[in-house]
């Protein structure tokens, strides 16, 4: 006989169930494979001291896509138990414009293993395309508060928090300035998924240096691997959770010489010398 239990230590033992099988091999969501391969570029000496870390950097709140709510509860035990049976090491809180669900999932990651990187999800355009998705990362001391503080720092209003449709009116190069500014890194997000965002893929590339991209099909790899086959990419499919069964259905698995944001930041960083800085 099964004993069922209520309220949400119950949702997340009923997900448990149903993510056991696939979690131990780490599959994927419907039309991927298998988790999209991360080439890396790393130094030899770095290599012999690089450790593996299984990642989900695109993981979504009831702070924007709200899908994760139970009655009410705080679900941040909930995702973060399901990212330690899910086998996560990393994930990232990244909310349309909010920082305001990263604290409690980092305190109730407390005292475990998996590392919770702060983050957000930002809209930006540039002249051939006005769709330009930018996943942003910080240190794993950020605040929720100095997220939004960045988001202050590109002109995003406080009503705009936790909007999906908010477009960033400073130019995509300002915009990049701010995060390095707050030491953050940027991370193209699903421009493969319309024929208008993968044609601002090549702007992306060859103006802006970006070498890693959250790619919404693994099938796309071929696309960079054909047009620039010499360059070094990153190339990563994350879940885009907007529910507790979809942590990890994508994940990376990665070797890095440095855990955490610090890793993450050395991995998916842009070219050098390729956006201008600016005063913020």
């Amino acid at each position: 006989m099964v004993n069922k239990k209520s309220g949400l230590d119950g949702l997340v033992e009923t997900e448990i169930e149903r993510s056991a099988e696939t979690s131990a091999e780490h599959t994927v969501a419907p039309g991927i494979t298998a988790p999209i391969e991360v080439i890396q570029n790393t130094p030899d000496k770095a290599k012999a001291r690089q450790k593996s870390y299984i990642m989900d950097l695109r993981i979504h709140s009831p702070a924007s896509l709200g899908y994760l709510g139970v009655e009410g509860l705080d679900t941040a035990p909930a995702l973060v138990r399901l990212a330690k049976v899910k086998g996560l090491d990393v994930i990232a809180v990244t909310d349309f414009y909010s920082g305001k669900f990263i604290d409690r999932v980092a305190e109730a990651a407390r005292g475990t293993a998996l590392t919770v990187v702060p983050g957000v999800v930002i809209r930006c355009s540039i002249p051939s395309c006005q769709d330009i998705i930018l996943t942003c990362l910080f240190p794993e001391s950020y605040s929720g508060a100095r997220v939004e503080e960045f988001l202050k720092a590109i002109d995003v209003p406080a009503s705009a928090f936790g909007s999906r449709s908010f477009m960033v009116t400073k130019s995509l190069r300002d915009t990049l300035a701010v995060v390095e500014k707050f030491q953050g890194v940027a991370l193209p997000s699903r421009m493969d998924k319309t024929p208008h965002r993968l044609a601002a893929i090549p702007t992306l590339i060859e103006d802006y240096g970006f070498r890693a991209f959250d790619l919404a099909y693994g099938d796309s790899a071929r696309f960079f691997k054909t047009r620039w086959p010499k360059i070094k990419f990153q190339l990563f499919s994350f879940s885009n959770a907007n529910a507790l069964a979809q942590i990890g259905s994508r994940i990376a698995k990665v070797k890095m010489p440095i855990p955490g944001f610090e890793g993450i930041r050395q991995l998916v960083g842009r070219q050098p010398g390729t956006t201008p800085g600016v005063a913020v």
